[in-house]
């Protein structure tokens, strides 16, 4: 009965039913690692920003894909038939991914530490101020820190610090545990129980071995050029045939390799230091509105400039050039049809530019360094260039004014410009690329045989993305009391090791620390099982068990 100051009347309804209990989630695993991209707004947004998914089309759409699988050999016996070969993962998040919702996971929190391309892969990518684990401080629905690509950090203890300082957030906040995982080459655990530490290890559970996957890869001639070995020589593709119609076509596709890879460098050194050209567009757009000056303006305009010195050295005959003679008559088609008329309008706006900012302080940039010299551009940088536009407004009459009443004109440009390069240029050498592999698979019967050789080939991945989509299943459909112990795991072969019963009885209880192992183990008839769930506080009667 509540208190009352006052006298008067007063109503009090008492309610008939006891309160509701709402049920909330109990597994909701945060994957901190490195991804592909990490955008949702713009470039980058999300590294560092813990973010919800609920599908991997979700992952797909903000953080993208798996990086390509590395070959490293590719065997062939002595009559030139596949034999094996040698693959292996850089990045683990993407593939865990894949097992946590093959294994019944559902929501889940996504902290990227960074980019494949520009990953450090230090500890202080998951440890460090604002990053990875310390990103997750202020979230307060994770309940489960898993991390697939700590397996990169080679460098002393940084594999286990991550792991510390894990538990060290765990044993803090009270509201989450860590979900472990050994070395690929320590699943018997002893490493791991030496280098990691004792603080709150009621608050973690570690498992092995890793486990063999056989996901699709993305595999073309180019992943495995240089590592074809018959017994210990190496061999290239072409040494493998007679037939001077395949060895042809195998010289061609190898042409249209090194093109590619001489494109890509043109387009990261047009784009440095952004990752695209619109990205670097933007970069420069805002320095020149951050301070209306010329200085500021003039690299927008050399930056257009840029693109046609990059494709004029393209189409020539000497570094940087391509050698592909289908790519190189594109590129020059290119020019001829549809860049010489948008370079001509934008040396035009050039020399205006030139001829009305005031104190000669703007120069002209088409005729800046190396000057394109392609026959298909005719002579618009040279002698036929055309004469200056009359774009420039008559009540513009400062220099700022002047180059706003430009700026919209050369981003109506450069849009032109980019679309031609996104399709004409990069699009035309990677479409090549994949006419030369479709056309070797269907003419040459031991390079398909070599693909679908490596396609068949495991790659292994750490347990946790599965145990973790295990947790969130088992709680789920059975109840927080159920142990996640005796479950199957989907999407694998099998473990990558075995244990006998005495390393079994090892991984399950250490008497120095109490650091239990759980083991995930293949059965005959039943596939692979969890076999058990032990927090890494074993030897404690209290916190012994996961439930």
């Amino acid at each position: 009965m509540a208190i009352y100051k006052t006298p008067g009347v007063y109503i009090e309804e008492i309610p008939k039913f006891p309160p509701s209990i709402a049920a909330v989630e109990t597994a909701i695993p945060a994957f901190i690692g490195y991804t592909q991209k990490a955008d949702k707004i713009k470039p980058s947004d999300l590294i560092n920003l813990p973010t919800k998914i609920g599908s991997i089309a979700e992952y797909e759409a903000y953080f993208g894909v798996g990086a390509d699988p590395t070959v490293s050999n590719v065997s062939l016996d002595d009559s030139k038939n596949f034999k094996s070969a040698v693959i292996g993962n850089i990045f683990f998040m993407y593939d865990s991914l894949r097992l946590f919702y093959a294994n019944g996971g559902g929501d889940c929190y996504i902290v990227s530490t960074g980019l494949y391309d520009t990953a450090g892969k230090a500890a202080g990518d998951f440890t460090g101020t604002g990053k990875g684990i310390d990103a997750l401080v202020k979230v307060d629905e994770p309940t489960i820190l898993v991390f697939p690509d700590n397996s990169l950090l080679t460098t002393g203890s940084d594999f286990y610090s991550v792991y510390d300082a894990a538990l060290d957030q765990c044993g803090k906040l009270m509201d989450r545990v860590g979900l472990f995982h050994v070395k690929e080459a320590d699943p018997k655990g002893s490493e791991f129980r030496s280098g990691s530490g004792i603080k709150d290890l009621k608050y973690g559970m570690t498992y092995s071995p890793w486990l063999e996957v056989n996901f699709p890869k993305n595999i073309s001639y180019r992943s495995f050029k240089n590592v074809i070995t018959v017994g210990a020589t190496n061999f290239k593709l072409a040494d493998l045939t007679d037939d001077v119609a395949i060895k042809a076509l195998v010289a061609e596709y190898e042409q249209v390799i090194a093109d590619i890879d001489v494109i890509n460098t043109a387009s990261a050194a047009l784009a440095n230091p952004s990752k695209t050209l619109r990205d670097q567009l933007t970069a420069l757009e805002g320095a020149y509105l951050a301070a209306k000056t010329v200085a500021n303006f003039m690299p927008l305009v050399n930056f257009l400039f840029e693109a046609a010195r990059k494709i004029d050295v393209m189409v020539g005959a000497g570094v940087g050039s391509v050698s592909n003679a289908d790519i190189k008559t594109k590129l020059k088609t290119l020019i001829s049809s549809t860049l010489k008329a948008l370079y001509t309008t934008l040396i035009s706006y050039d020399k205006e530019l030139a001829a009305k900012v005031s104190g000669g302080s703007y120069s002209v940039q088409f005729s800046t360094g190396t000057v394109p010299s392609a026959a298909e551009w005719s002579t618009i940088f040279g002698a036929g260039s055309p004469a200056a536009s009359a774009v420039i407004p008559a009540t513009a009459v400062t220099d700022a004014s002047k180059m706003d009443s430009v700026l919209p004109l050369l981003k109506t440009l450069f849009d032109q410009i980019n679309s031609a390069w996104l399709t004409s240029v990069v699009g035309v050498a990677q479409k090549s690329e994949t006419q030369k592999h479709e056309g070797l698979s269907s003419t040459f019967p031991l390079y398909k045989t070599i693909l679908t050789g490596i396609q068949n080939t495991n790659t292994t991945v750490p347990p946790s993305g599965a145990v973790a989509g295990i947790y969130a299943y088992v709680d789920r459909t059975r109840g927080v009391w159920k142990a996640p112990a005796n479950v199957s795991i989907s999407g694998c072969i099998g473990p990558k090791n075995t244990f006998t019963a005495s390393e079994l009885d090892n991984l399950n209880i250490d008497p120095n620390s109490g650091k239990s192992i759980n083991a995930i183990r293949s059965f005959t008839g039943k596939g692979t099982l969890v076999f058990g769930a032990r927090t890494l506080a074993g030897n404690d009667n209290e916190w012994r068990y996961v439930s």
